[in-house]
């Protein structure tokens, strides 16, 4: 999702009762190495053992990689998510292995989310209390407007993402080669700089998106990076619309680890990854 091909539709790709490819009969069982247990790794395998192969998955430590969740003996049912936590809507393939292993989720309290009751915003030594958006002072509402302003204008942010929900990779490509050129050697802070909704903000607006921003947060250690990284993430949403993994992120590698998928072109039914 976020890199150069994330309109293509690899959650269809995933979901096609043909499946991902054949292997030829004379190779089922042939081992496959996978290095690390984390979620692409396990992935990896999982799709290769529907195929019939034999992945091998070298791990040095425990399944889950960056998807680690801890457990506290003192205080049973709560748990920590110590690497990913939280998972946009628009991540679609991630989501189908969610849905696959029966996954409960929850939408994650982001400040000023539903699911948060409240929020406090600190700026230049004065705290803001809400419990929704609207309840914030006019000035975070200006600089919202400005950014919404910024990428409409600079950055053909709606007709983007009209492009992307309709899957028409053509119009997403006539759109990001339309930009390459002129923001390739823009930074983030150089094309909010530039912009005309910013520079009739004023300075303090450009500084509170930088520290507040929106969303999950603030931006200004983004700055420095390429803006069409920066839109990468927010023309897919990556930036919002969150939800986690009940019960800990780390349930859905453990889940991959042990499902039994059916149909699989080799292996009998009942065979998991932790079986082979």
């Amino acid at each position: 999702m976020l890199n150069p091909d994330f309109p293509f539709s690899y959650d269809h790709y995933l979901a096609h009762p043909d499946g991902l490819a054949v292997i030829p009969p004379e190779l089922y069982g042939t081992e496959v190495a996978v290095i690390g247990a984390g979620l692409s790794g396990l992935v990896t395998a999982y799709e290769l053992m529907k195929l019939g192969l034999r992945p091998v998955v070298y791990e040095a430590d425990q399944i889950g990689g960056r998807l680690r969740t801890a457990s506290f003996p003192s205080a049973p049912g709560v748990v920590a998510d110590l690497g990913g936590m939280r998972f946009p809507v628009s991540g679609k393939a991630f989501y189908h292995y969610v849905e696959l292993l029966g996954l409960d989720t929850q939408e994650f309290p982001n400040p000023l989310a539903p699911a948060t009751s409240s929020t406090v915003i600190e700026l230049a030594g004065q705290k803001h209390y809400a419990a929704t958006s609207a309840e914030l002072p006019e000035f975070f509402h200006e600089v919202a407007a400005a950014w919404k302003a910024a990428v409409n204008d600079g950055a053909a942010f709606q007709e983007m993402q009209e492009a992307i929900r309709a899957r028409d990779t053509k119009r997403i490509k006539e759109l990001w080669n339309g930009l390459l050129p002129l923001l390739d050697e823009q930074t983030f802070y150089g094309f909010i700089a530039a912009s005309t909704s910013f520079k009739e903000a004023g300075f303090a607006h450009r500084e509170a998106f930088g520290q507040v921003g929106f969303g999950t947060g603030g931006w200004d250690t983004d700055f420095p990076n390429s803006i069409l990284e920066i839109l990468r993430v927010v023309y897919t949403d990556a930036d919002d619309q969150h939800r986690l993994i009940t019960g800990g992120a780390q349930r859905l590698p453990e889940a991959l680890w042990h499902h039994a998928p059916s149909g699989m072109a080799h292996w009998p039914e009942g065979t998991s990854l932790a079986s082979l």
